[in-house]
């Protein structure tokens, strides 16, 4: 086992960093902090690449109404109308819908063999459908590829499983959150990336620039998957391929390890609750840039920009969840994590319905409201991963639990796009975002009903200590404070 002393951050006794430098890239904390968050930013980057090239797709592929490239050359000329609405609002549906299974499995998989091949693997390999995007030719192939690039979301649970083995609890809530946000963050960065990325193929016309355009994120992902396997650690100690070798580290069955996960009902609690989070936060990805061109009358480019300010808020807003989160656990033990949870979720209902009663003429209020709603969504998601890191390691299946709270965000996705699908053809475009918003509420309600008697809850007191883990004494969750440096 490594010396503590040549690392290059702080660490605990099982050697795990109680430090975060942002600025720092050594192995083995800093190195996986910083490829966890980048391999999950290119991943979203990836997976949500078509969404803003929508309006250029729906014609190249002939969905609109009144014609195609032949008969109109600007992508605003095009009508979708409802057999248009339909394929477009399936695409956005399996897209978060391919991601569901992936993220169940791949959390035991993680255990098993580690996040560093683990993530590595998922970013090369799907950046193969993401290449191949551009061969779809109709409604249905466009489904089909955008659900096989949808198993890219995957990567969130090995960046936030990477993390939790790497940094201490008293910055677990900040490492998970800020890999997790500035992954995320790819989701906004997209809306413009795409586009810009667009303009530089258009000299060939709209209908082959669209196509070469999803390469250049599939080159990306591919590159740093190499990247990520060759020059980064599984753990602190090293990686898991080494350490099998050598015998320190005994491989784990991770279907075993999933089974202990599966049969708590409080983590089906935490996936249902995260669907309101980061469910939503996919759901946005897919359906702003259409909804700011088709209601508020924007351009392609302009129409790109606005709903990239939902996902930009990720810069920051996920991190000061989990900052906020490990402060409340400083001053108010475990349970004012779940307090810091519950309000930022809240919040979150409640500005998704104030955006959703502002008409196509306030453009103004409806991004103000935007950016307030989006920095509610992405803090609570921090939040809540500041606090899964606890009952995984409780059940001894932090992979597994990783996997299956993270599943939720995207069954949460598939729900809230059935709902914008269902409302497709209602007269008034905003009914859906008022029904998302009132639903992500009740998520909210759940939140006082996740207690463990070893941590509490928000109304109830830890009543039990901890199990005592190997070679330790007795643990009990104690505050500590974050320590984030650049």
């Amino acid at each position: 086992m490594s010396s503590p002393s040549k690392y290059a951050v702080q660490v605990d006794k099982e050697n795990k960093a109680t430090e975060i430098k942002l600025l720092n890239f050594s192995r083995p904390h800093m190195r996986a902090f910083h490829y966890a968050w980048l391999s999950f930013f290119l991943a979203f980057t990836g997976w949500f690449a078509l969404a803003p090239l929508t309006p250029i797709v729906r014609v190249s592929l002939g969905l609109c109404e009144n014609g195609d490239w032949n008969d109109f050359s600007s992508p605003r000329e095009c009508i979708c109308g409802a057999r248009c609405k339909e394929a477009i609002g399936n695409a956005n549906t399996v897209s978060v819908a391919g991601t569901i299974g992936m993220r169940l499995l791949v959390g035991a998989w993680a255990e098993t063999y580690g996040p560093r091949f683990s993530q590595a693997f998922m970013v090369m390999l799907f950046s193969i459908p993401l290449a191949l995007a551009g061969a779809v030719s109709n409604g249905a192939s466009l489904a089909a590829v955008r659900f096989f690039i949808g198993g890219m979301g995957a990567t969130f649970v090995i960046t936030q499983f990477w993390t939790s083995v790497m940094f201490s609890k008293n910055v677990v809530g900040t490492a998970n959150a800020t890999s997790a946000g500035w992954g995320n963050l790819g989701g906004g960065f997209t809306q413009v990336f795409m586009p810009w990325v667009l303009s530089w193929f258009i000299v060939f016309g709209f209908d082959l620039a669209w196509r070469l355009a999803v390469l250049v994120p599939a080159v990306l992902l591919f590159f740093v998957g190499i990247a990520l396997y060759l020059t980064s650690d599984d753990v602190p100690e090293g990686t898991y391929k080494a350490l099998y070798a050598s015998g320190e580290r005994k491989k784990q069955n991770g279907w075993k390890v999933f089974l202990a996960a599966a049969i708590d009902p409080r983590v089906w609690l935490l996936f249902i609750v995260y669907g309101g989070c980061f469910g939503t936060e996919l759901t946005m990805n897919n359906v702003l840039a259409s909804y700011f061109f088709d209601y508020f009358g924007l351009s392609l480019q302009t129409a790109g920009l606005a709903a990239s300010l939902f996902g930009l808020m990720n810069l920051f807003a996920r991190s000061l969840g989990g900052i906020a989160s490990d402060l409340a656990n400083k001053h108010f033990s475990h349970r004012g994590r779940h307090w810091v949870f519950f309000a930022v979720q809240l919040g979150e209902g409640c500005m998704l319905v104030l955006f959703s009663r502002f008409k196509s003429d306030n453009f103004t209020g409806a991004i103000i409201t935007l950016i307030a709603f989006s920095t509610m969504v992405q803090m609570a998601e921090g939040a809540q991963y500041a606090v899964v890191p606890y009952v995984g390691k409780h059940l001894k299946a932090l992979g597994p639990v990783s996997g299956i709270v993270g599943a939720g965000g995207n069954f949460g996705a598939v729900m809230w796009s059935l709902i914008y699908k269902g409302y497709a053809s209602h007269p008034d475009p905003r009914q859906p975002f008022l029904v998302h918003g009132i639903c992500v509420v009740g998520t909210a309600l759940l939140i006082p009903f996740i207690h463990y008697p070893e941590f509490g809850s928000m109304f109830l007191p830890q009543t039990k200590e901890e199990e005592a883990q190997p070679d330790e004494g007795p643990t009990v969750i104690k505050p500590a404070s974050a320590q984030v440096s650049v």
